[in-house]
């Protein structure tokens, strides 16, 4: 008996290909995760399993280019309030903020909480099991620690400046000084690090409402403001040189050149 062609075949689905174009009533067949013929009518011998889709949408899957679901995506690894909408793909570390080097516990400061609390409007406690969550402390783990979860949607990672600055310089001096050469070169080292274990770019924020949550910082912005533009331009260049991107929200107020 001769195997059938194809695993799955989805019959008279509404199917908006991604093209741009209006929807068409089509049949898809499924081989081995890939798309192996559409059409009109197509053989239902030929499928292993046939799955009855009219009056139901088919489409590629969504790809969310901004989410902050760094901390959510290592409490429920299936995130399935996403996958539930259509989307497959999420981006992490957007904004500069982003949990890629480990927990970044130094003395009373606690970035992460630090951070994302009044930037994504996020409970405190809330955030701190998050981080009692985190078990890994550089670029490579963190990538490496997704394998080990049940994902539901894939992951893209960016490198989060407001981290890696933190991670050279510490939160106290991220938010009250300039890098010193030393230190913006080990930037450079990390950042190119990252991007060659397979993080998207790096990513930056400028919008002047994002503040620290914790005293004795709380009149001070995160610290991927205080980089000036000759900061962001070496940095950026490491990226420029991997063909990576560039993500950041508008920056909109001066800045240092230097």
């Amino acid at each position: 008996m001769t195997a059938p062609a194809w695993d799955t075949l989805i019959r008279n689905a509404l199917v908006f290909d991604g093209s741009g174009g209006p929807p068409r009533q089509q049949d898809i067949a499924l081989r081995e995760g890939r798309v192996a013929a559409r059409g009109q009518a197509l053989p239902t011998s030929q499928a292993a399993r046939i799955i009855e889709a009219e009056g139901q949408w088919l489409m590629p899957g969504l790809l969310d280019i901004h989410t902050h679901l760094d901390l959510e995506v290592d409490l429920e690894p299936g995130l399935p309030e996403v996958v539930r909408h259509g989307t497959t793909t999420v981006l992490v570390g957007n904004c500069s903020l982003g949990t890629c080097f480990g927990k970044q516990l130094e003395g009373e400061q606690n970035p992460i909480v630090d951070c994302f609390t009044r930037v994504e409007n996020i409970p405190k406690p809330v955030l701190q099991k998050c981080v009692d969550a985190v078990h890994w402390s550089d670029t490579a783990a963190y990538l490496d620690h997704f394998a080990d979860i049940p994902l539901g949607p894939n992951i893209g990672v960016f490198v989060p400046h407001t981290m890696l600055r933190v991670e050279v310089m510490g939160l106290r001096d991220s938010i009250s000084r300039a890098p010193t050469e030393a230190e913006l070169a080990r930037m450079e080292a990390l950042l190119a690090e990252a991007l060659d274990q397979g993080y998207l770019g790096m990513s930056t924020d400028g919008l002047p409402f994002h503040y620290l949550a914790n005293a004795p910082h709380t009149d001070k912005r995160i610290p991927t403001q205080y980089a000036s533009f000759g900061e962001l331009k070496r940095l950026l260049q490491v990226v420029r040189e991997r063909d990576r991107v560039w993500q950041t929200t508008p920056i909109i107020e001066h800045r240092a050149r230097g």
